[in-house]
């Protein structure tokens, strides 16, 4: 019976204005997406410092 509660006062796929009209959950896609993006150029090979 709780969830119903739940499931009528937050629907996790309306889009919201604050999320970019975006779903929670296509927010939440999107962040995880972007996240592991970041990482992976984080994670490119820098050239080496050169030293005198």
């Amino acid at each position: 019976m709780g969830n119903r509660v739940i499931d009528g006062f937050y629907n996790p796929r309306r889009i919201q204005k604050r999320l970019g009209y975006l779903s929670p959950i296509e927010f939440e896609e999107k962040h995880y997406a972007d996240q592991a993006a970041t990482e992976q150029v984080n994670l490119k090979p820098r050239q080496p410092a050169l030293t005198s």
